[in-house]
Order: C-alpha cells, then structure tokens, then sequence
C-alpha cells in the first residue's frame, strides 16, 4: 500500500462526468497523489479514460428508468453499493472524496458523509445534478462550471471552477480557429454525446443533400453515429456525393476539433467545454429529456455569447437546419465570430484549480487530526 496521500473520485458512466474526473485525475496523480476512480459498469467499460488509475466499479443502477420496479430496484442498488463503498474506506480512508455527479457517485460520497470523510462536488452543466443537489449542504465545497448555476441551494460554499478539459484538449486550445476560405473544403463535425443520436443521423444527411451542389462538394464530414445506424447514414452522404466518414465512436476527438470548422452537437457539459477550449462555433441541438433541462441552459450560454446557433430539438429539422447552413456559408464571418465567442468562455485552467481545492482541503483536514 502507498504512503501517497490518497483521493476517491466518484463518477457516473457517462463522458460527461467521466472527461473532467480524468483531468482533475491527471493533476492530482502529477502532484503526488494517489487516485482510485469509483464508478459504474459504464464507466467501468469506457476504455479510453483512466487507463492508468485504479477503478471500483459498482452494481449501481439508475432510478431514471424501468417504473416503480426500476427505482426500487436502484434504492437497493445504491443501498448495498453504499455498504460496499464503507468497506472500501474502512481498509484504506480516502483523504477526500471528489463527486463528480450521475447515481454513481452517490454512494462514495454518502459512504463520506457517513465517515465524516471531506467531501467535494463538482457540477458540469448550468444546472445543478440531482445527486449534487442531495449532497451539497454538508459539502466541503461545490465547484461550479459557470457563473448562477440554477438550483443551487442557499447557505453551501460553492466556487466556480470552470468544467476540467482533457490534457490533449487544454494543449491544443491555443491553435488558431480556420475559418472556411474561398473554395476550400468545409469540414463538419457531427456529434451525439457520448452514446450517439439517432437524431443528428435522422436529419443531419438529408439537411446537407438539400444544399446547393457546390457547398456538397466542399463538405468533408465526420459523423458519430449509433452502431445501428451507420450503414444508412454512410449510404446517405454517399448518395448525396457528400465525402464523409462514420464511425460509432471516434477515440481522437481532440485532432478531429483541430481540423473542423463547424460542429454540429447536443449540447453536453463536456462537449462544450471542449468546444469552448478550442474555440470551435457549433450548431446546438439540446436533449429535450435531459433531467431539468439542463443542456438548454448549457446551450442559452453559448447562444447569449455569440458562440453558437441553438436548435430546439422540435425544430431541429432538415429543412431547418439546411436553411440556417445556407445562411452561414453565405457569409463564413459568422463562423469566425462563433470562435471568438466561444474562446471567450473557456476555463483552460479548470482542472488546476479544482485540484488546487481538492488537495487544500485534504490538507486542511490532516492539520485537524
């Protein structure tokens, strides 16, 4: 066993969550740290994070899901997941730990209230997280990710940290945004969150066949879409002689920013603390049954910063959507002006200071003892 001071991030399994717990990771592992990553079967797959920390994955499963039979059955699960969590601690006492929001991280950081071991929480999106929300007045502190995070309550210590960016991510912000020239390619991104859209694949094709064939023949595409649904939407850009690729998952997503030019999104806290990093414009579609609606908050920022288009989900056609592209290739300016506004809200240095914050109140609480 290590002699290293030792910390637990509690994480739900999702990139959401699990993309600033691993830059945090990096920060505390560089100051000396010790890290274990407690999450569930889905973070515990994802295989392109944490690769070098140790991982606790749990039996938790969400109450979102399965009816009156579904939540009782999470109740259990967070219930003896708790329990096992407590064991954990006893063996080896965390000396903070960091939840990082989704049904997860709740028992990491009960089994903490429960020990009266420190505990941090960081919020993602502009709304707090129903887990967050629980756990928040006994907390150390509750970094925030942007300025009047709503559902925050009264009276807990809260700091706005900004949402951490991969290492890759933060290294690449400085290069300089391109804007489309001339008759050069227009390179799109298309993006789903973490588990794909069938939406964007829905109508992201036929809103680019509906433009004029010389902006087809300058678009060079790359797509994210569900396993399910790659066949059609190649066979989709493929007869519209649009040059694209599609994949279920892209694993660079860092060098494919770099590249793009135009992102199409939904507006995950992740996703667009990247796109604020690197400064790349996008057009914003919001999940419409993200819990309390927390992406349209994340996307109105962008909006009211000048740094994006936002689609509601009901009007995001492709109707729509090629009409609003015809009008910004018009005038690729707009675009241009989308980067800096973007740049104007990122937070390079989220993942420093939370760390900072973490090992401060691990600090503080070894002089107690």
């Amino acid at each position: 066993m290590s002699d290293a001071p030792y910390i637990i991030l509690a994480s739900g399994g999702t990139g959401g969550h699990m993309m600033p717990a691993e830059a945090v990771a990096d920060k505390l592992v560089a100051a000396g740290y010790e890290v274990t990553l407690v999450t569930d079967k889905r973070g515990g797959a994802i295989g392109n994070v944490f690769r070098t920390i140790d991982r606790k994955v749990l039996n938790a499963s969400s109450h979102m899901s399965g009816g009156l039979v579904g939540k009782v059955a999470s109740l259990f699960s967070i219930f003896f997941s708790t329990i096992a969590v407590r064991k954990m601690f006893k063996l080896r006492k965390p000396t903070v730990v960091v939840g990082f929001g989704g049904y997860p991280s709740l028992p990491a950081v009960l089994a903490a209230r429960l020990m009266k071991i420190p505990y941090v929480l960081h919020e993602q999106n502009a709304v707090l997280g129903r887990v967050n929300r629980k756990m928040a007045k006994r907390a150390e502190l509750v970094a925030l990710s942007v300025e009047k995070t709503e559902l925050v309550p009264d009276d807990v210590n809260t700091i706005v940290t900004g949402n951490p960016v991969r290492t890759l991510i933060a290294n690449l912000a400085n290069i300089a945004y391109a804007v489309p020239m001339g008759f050069g390619d227009i390179r799109l991104l298309i993006l789903g969150g973490s588990q794909g859209a069938r939406i964007m694949s829905d109508v992201v094709p036929e809103a680019l066949a509906g433009l004029s064939d010389d902006y087809r023949e300058r678009l060079d595409v790359m797509h994210q879409a569900r396993p399910e649904d790659v066949k059609r939407v190649t066979s989709a850009y493929k007869n519209a002689g649009i040059r694209a690729v599609i994949e279920p998952y892209f694993d660079d997503v860092g060098g494919i920013l770099l590249k793009a030019q135009l992102v199409i999104a939904r507006s995950g806290a992740s996703t667009l603390a990247e796109l604020t990093a690197m400064g790349r414009p996008a057009i914003l579609v919001p999940l419409a049954i993200a819990a309390d609606n927390h992406q349209a908050a994340n996307a109105a920022i962008i909006e009211e910063a000048g740094a994006g288009w936002l689609i509601e989900e009901s009007d995001f056609t492709a109707e729509a959507l090629t009409k609003l592209l015809d009008k910004m290739f018009e005038d690729m300016g707009d675009m241009r002006d989308a980067s800096d506004g973007m740049r104007t809200l990122a937070r390079l240095d989220a993942a420093q200071m939370l760390a900072s914050e973490i090992i401060a109140i691990g600090d503080k609480d070894s002089i107690v003892r």
